[in-house]
C-alpha cells in the first residue's frame, strides 16, 4: 500500500474502496481513535454486512495487508504491540438482533450489537445471557467472544463461551462459515464455539452468535461486609462458600478497589478488605439468602451493607467494569485456582515502579483468580523497572498453577514485556492452528500469545 494514485491515496485503499464501497470506509480524520499500541491504521472499514467484512477480509490476504478487527474498542489496550501496520476492520455495522426465541431459550445477534443493547431486548423477554463485559453499553457481542471477557457472576454462570451454541465467522481469505447450534457441523477435530472464543481475532472475524438464554432474575442483591484485615475477610469467604447459602458471585475487595468499584458509597469504606456476596433470583428465595449470609458474617465484620434492586445491580456493574477503571493505567488479571485467593490478597502490598504504588485488589473467591490495578501514571519511571516488576507478578502466578496477563499498560512497557507470560506447553499446536486458518499471518498479527 506504499504506491499512491493522482488523488495521492495509497492505490490499495483506492481499490479498497472500489470493492466495498466509500460508504464503508471511516473519514482518515478518525484513525487515531483506532489506534492500537500507538500505530494507528492506514485505514478503517466499517462494512454494513457479512458480505462486507468477507470482501475486506479477502482483499487483505491477497494484498498481505494486515487487517485489526474491533467492535466497541474496551479491550483495544489488550495484547502485545501489533507486528505491522495495517487496516482496521471495524464490526459495529453489524448491530442487529437476528432472531429471538424466547421459548426455545435462543437468541442470534450479529457480532457489533453491544450487551446493553442485546440485554434490553432480552429484559423485556425476562431472559438474559450472563456475558457480564465491562462497559455494555460500548462492548460488544463478537468483541466479549473475542477476548474471553467473563463478569463477577462467572462462578454460577460460567464463562460467555459456556453459552455460545452458534457461531458465523469469515476467515483470513474471506470465506464465510458457520458452526455449532443448528447448521452444519464443526470441522474434525475442533470444537470451533470454543477455539474462536479468546483467540482475539486471530483465527477469524464473528460475525454472528447464537446463544442460549437463561431466565432473569426477578431481584438482585447484593451483601457487603468489611474487616479488620485481608485474613478475616479471606476467611468468612470460605466459611460463605460452603454454605447452602452460597451467592451466585463471592469476591473480597481491598479499599482501594471496593473504591473503584463503587465510587458512589455503595460499598464500605473507612475499614479493611470487603467481601461483597452477589445474590439474585425471586424476591423470597433472594431474603431468605440475605438473612442467612449475613448472619454468617455478623460476628466477625466491621460492618455490613445490603443493596437491593437497581442499587445491588449498580454494584454488580461496578464490579465488572474494574478492568475499565480510568484511573488504573495498569491492569493484571490473575488466572489462579481458588487456592491461591490469600496469595492474591498479599499483592495488595505488591509496590510498582520507582515510588512503590500499590495496587487495588480484587479477587474470586469462588472461581479463582482476580485482578490487579495501579492508579499511577508512572511517568517518572523507567519501562524496563515496571516491566520486570510484572513479569515478577507473572512468575508468582505460574507458581500457584495459573498465569498473569498484563491487560493494560503504557506501551513503552510493551516493549520489555510479553503481556500474556510465559509460552503455554500447547504453543506448537497454537501456532499450527494458526498456520492452518490464517497462513498469511494477516489476521491480528503479534497482538495474541507467542507473538500470534
Amino acid at each position: 500500500m506504499s504506491s499512491r494514485g493522482a488523488d495521492g491515496q495509497p492505490r490499495g485503499l483506492a481499490e479498497l474502496a472500489g470493492i466495498v464501497g466509500e460508504a464503508a470506509l471511516i473519514d482518515a480524520g478518525q484513525l487515531p481513535e483506532y489506534s492500537i499500541g500507538g500505530l494507528a491504521p492506514t485505514a478503517a472499514v466499517r462494512p454494513a454486512d457479512e458480505a462486507g467484512v468477507a470482501t475486506t477480509l479477502a482483499w487483505a490476504q491477497q494484498s498481505g495487508t494486515a487487517v485489526y478487527p474491533c467492535g466497541g474498542r474496551t479491550w483495544d489496550g489488550l495484547g502485545n504491540r501489533p507486528a505491522r501496520a495495517g487496516i482496521a476492520l471495524d464490526l459495529t455495522g453489524l448491530d442487529r438482533l437476528v432472531d429471538l426465541q424466547p421459548a426455545d431459550l435462543t437468541v442470534r445477534a450479529q457480532a457489533g450489537m453491544t450487551l446493553a443493547g442485546l440485554a434490553a431486548v432480552l429484559a423485556r423477554e425476562g431472559k438474559f445471557v450472563p456475558l457480564g463485559a465491562p462497559q455494555p453499553a460500548r462492548a460488544t457481542v463478537g468483541g466479549t467472544l473475542a477476548t474471553g471477557a467473563s463478569g463477577p457472576l462467572r462462578a454460577a454462570y460460567g464463562l460467555p463461551r459456556d453459552w455460545l451454541i452458534g457461531i458465523s465467522v469469515v476467515a483470513a481469505d474471506g470465506t464465510a462459515s458457520k458452526a455449532g447450534g443448528q447448521v452444519v457441523k464443526n470441522v474434525t477435530g475442533y470444537d470451533l464455539n470454543r477455539l474462536y472464543t479468546g483467540s482475539l481475532g486471530t483465527l477469524g472475524v464473528i460475525t454472528e452468535a447464537v446463544f442460549k438464554l437463561a431466565p432473569a432474575p426477578a431481584e438482585w442483591a447484593v451483601v457487603a461486609a468489611a474487616f479488620d484485615d485481608a485474613a478475616a475477610a479471606v476467611s468468612a469467604g470460605r466459611i460463605l462458600q460452603g454454605q447452602a447459602a452460597a451467592p451466585l458471585g463471592l469476591h473480597i475487595l481491598n479499599p482501594a478497589a471496593a473504591q473503584l468499584a463503587a465510587p458512589d458509597g455503595r460499598l464500605p469504606s473507612g475499614y479493611g478488605p470487603v467481601a461483597v456476596a452477589l445474590v439474585g433470583g425471586r424476591a423470597a428465595s433472594v431474603q431468605r439468602r440475605l438473612t442467612d449470609i449475613a448472619a454468617l458474617w455478623l460476628e466477625g465484620a466491621a460492618t455490613i451493607h445490603i443493596e437491593r434492586g437497581a442499587d445491588a445491580a449498580a454494584v454488580i456493574d461496578g464490579l465488572a467494569d474494574l478492568p475499565a477503571a480510568a484511573a488504573a493505567a495498569v491492569c493484571v488479571r490473575i488466572n489462579a485456582p481458588p487456592a491461591a485467593l490469600a496469595g492474591i490478597m498479599e499483592l495488595a502490598g505488591q509496590g510498582l515502579g520507582r515510588n512503590g504504588a500499590r495496587p487495588a485488589v480484587a479477587a474470586d473467591v469462588i472461581f479463582g483468580g482476580g485482578r490487579l490495578l495501579w492508579a499511577s501514571d508512572f511517568a517518572d519511571d523507567e519501562p524496563t523497572e515496571i516491566a520486570a516488576g510484572l513479569r515478577g507478578i507473572q512468575e508468582t502466578a505460574a507458581g500457584w498453577g495459573g498465569d498473569a496477563i498484563v491487560e493494560r499498560c503504557p506501551e513503552s512497557v510493551k516493549e520489555h514485556i510479553d503481556v500474556w507470560g510465559q509460552e503455554p506447553s500447547g504453543m506448537a499446536i497454537m501456532r499450527r492452528i494458526k498456520g492452518q486458518f490464517d497462513p498469511g499471518n494477516v489476521l491480528n498479527p503479534g497482538r495474541f500469545i507467542g507473538g500470534l
